[in-house]
């Protein structure tokens, strides 16, 4: 690892990161850069700003030709460090690194506004051997090493014994089924209460009169004269009053609910023994076959 320290400008600090894989190794074609940037009172600024980074890399002198430039933008962290990799946007293999000095120009931009601040120029003074190489020529390829010898194997180890299968447990006696108890006696019914009496019927009301009107007297004959007047409608009559209705007689009591009380039920007998089974008896002889009897006469 290579590392350089410059203190660029007035109010940043930046350290200058180069790694390589080897001389012979390939390049991977990027420059890791970290940078303290400071405000106008020399203390780091915040973490969580915005950092834009403008690299410019001249060929020759400060001020010569360039050969490379790239914008990187990264966040502060608390330290106020910023970390980014040249190398990453463009491509630093365009760069001839064996032609000459190369210088590197840094301009800073805050929170992704306003004009860069240029930072100054400063000179790469070591080289980047890992980016020379990737100019020059490559040396030949060593002879490949020979295979190491396989280790030997270790031996197997032997087989546990099997463990012992535990005995079975003796089961338990099963215990007597005890006797069942006698069913409780049923409980009496309950007697049913006594109908209501029914009320009495109300009495009929009476019925209205109402008074006829006087009749209109008759005309003298003669010369038929003018149509008398019409009488007056006899006022109608008063309408009866209404009996009151009697009054509904008081419902029956209803009658208790006769209930029994059931009998608690008996414990369930024991089982009685089993009697021993008997001895099978012994296979009795075979009895003598009888006399064959005379066959009989042969009929017609």
């Amino acid at each position: 690892m290579k590392r350089i320290s410059a203190y660029i400008g007035l109010y940043s600090t930046f350290i200058f990161l180069l790694i390589s894989d080897g001389l012979f190794a390939q390049a991977p074609q990027q420059i890791n850069y970290q940078a303290v940037v400071r405000n106008n009172s020399g203390q780091p600024v915040a973490g969580g700003t915005p950092v834009s980074l403008l690299f410019t890399i001249h060929d020759g002198t400060a001020t010569g030709p360039t050969v490379f430039t790239e914008t990187d933008n990264d966040t502060t962290n608390q330290f106020g460090l910023v970390s980014v990799q040249i190398g990453t946007i463009s491509f630093l293999s365009g760069v001839n690194w064996a032609n000459g000095a190369k210088y590197l120009q840094v301009e800073v931009q805050l929170n992704h506004t306003g004009p860069y601040v240029d930072m100054g120029v400063s000179q790469l003074l070591s080289v980047p051997y890992a980016l020379f190489a990737g100019n020059g020529q490559i040396g030949p390829q060593g002879a490949t090493g020979a295979i190491g010898a396989t280790g030997t194997r270790g031996l197997q180890g032997n087989t546990g014994a099997t463990g012992v299968v535990g005995a079975t447990g003796i089961q338990g006696v099963q215990g007597a089924t005890g006797s069942i108890g006698a069913t409780g006696a049923q409980g009496i019914p309950g007697t049913t209460g006594a109908t209501g009496q029914q009320g009495l019927p109300g009495n009929t009301g009476t019925t209205g009169l109402g008074i006829q009107g006087v009749t209109g007297v008759q005309g003298l004959q003669g010369n038929i004269g003018a149509t008398g007047s019409i009488g007056a409608t006899g006022a109608q009559g008063i309408q009866g009053v209404t009996g009151a209705i009697g009054q509904q007689g008081i419902p029956g009591n209803v009658g208790a609910t006769g209930f029994g009380i059931q009998g608690v039920t008996g414990a369930q007998g024991a089982t009685g023994v089993q009697g021993l089974q008997g001895n099978v008896g012994a296979t009795g002889s075979i009895g003598a076959t009888g006399a064959q009897g005379i066959q009989g006469v042969t009929g017609a």
